[in-house]
């Protein structure tokens, strides 16, 4: 059984990978990980410290309460015909913008809080409880790694014996002696024109935690098996442009 394969060297990537990063400028309060560690979909991660932030929002809820009184007794004055139309709408923008004002600082409050988007592992982290971070300074990286990519390329000439959905045998130096199985799950639609090669991605089960992004990984796309005879190479005689096999019959 033969069949034509397709071979290919290629690197490991996570299946989702993410920098954490906080959206405000603040210190960092808490630190609730440990490095390396695994984490659900959002678990939170750090805490920036929130005091101003607890301040502005008991402030907002201060003035929408102020805004409602003065509101409540517009309206009265209002159904009494004391008091302007004008004057009530603008009662009411006010009391619109304290509402806007206190949604606004309990978005804020949130955000400092930074959670994990979605369950994986951990890497190192960069700072340090009472480290005073940027808006989009890296906390630490994100990687969901039991699930994993292959990305990889073959020459263009290769490009019709490859489909979505083929399996591919996956081994790496790294785990001699050991094959993976992925498949096919994406194929870029143009060539790559510099090495005129087209770039492929192989989703791959990692639950076992045995496989690493970053890893050097080689791959094996079989193609059609087909049943055919062969020779050792050494039997085939070469007598000008043509190929001869000398056949044994009756010790002859």
């Amino acid at each position: 059984s033969l069949s034509d394969d397709v071979t290919a060297i290629g690197t490991l990537l996570a299946r989702e990978s993410v920098a954490i990063a906080p959206e405000t400028s603040g210190r960092i309060a808490e630190i609730l990980f440990e490095d390396g560690a695994r984490v659900a979909a959002g678990a939170p991660l750090f805490k920036l410290d929130s005091d101003l932030a607890n301040a502005a929002l008991t402030e907002a809820r201060a003035r929408m309460v102020l805004a409602e009184a003065g509101t409540g007794r517009s309206q009265t004055l209002r159904k009494s015909g004391n008091l302007a139309q004008s004057s009530f709408d603008a009662a009411l923008y006010e009391l619109e913008v304290a509402r806007a004002a206190v949604e606004t600082a309990i978005v804020h409050l949130n955000k400092l809080t930074i959670n994990a988007p979605f369950s994986g592992t951990l890497g190192f982290r960069t700072v340090s409880e009472g480290a005073y971070v940027n808006a989009g300074t890296t906390l630490v990286e994100l990687d969901q790694v039991d699930r994993l990519q292959a990305s990889f390329s073959v020459p263009e000439l290769q490009q019709a014996l490859i489909e979505v959905g083929q399996q591919v045998a996956v081994s790496a130096d790294a785990l001699p002696g050991q094959t993976f199985s992925a498949t096919i799950s994406a194929i870029d639609p143009s060539i790559d024109v510099n090495g005129r090669a087209l770039q492929l991605r192989a989703d791959l089960d990692n639950a076992d935690g045995k496989l690493k992004p970053g890893l050097l990984v080689r791959l094996t796309i079989k193609g059609v098996t087909r049943q055919t005879v062969t020779v050792p190479e050494s039997a085939i005689v070469q007598r000008g442009t043509e190929s001869f096999i000398f056949v044994a019959e009756d010790k002859t």
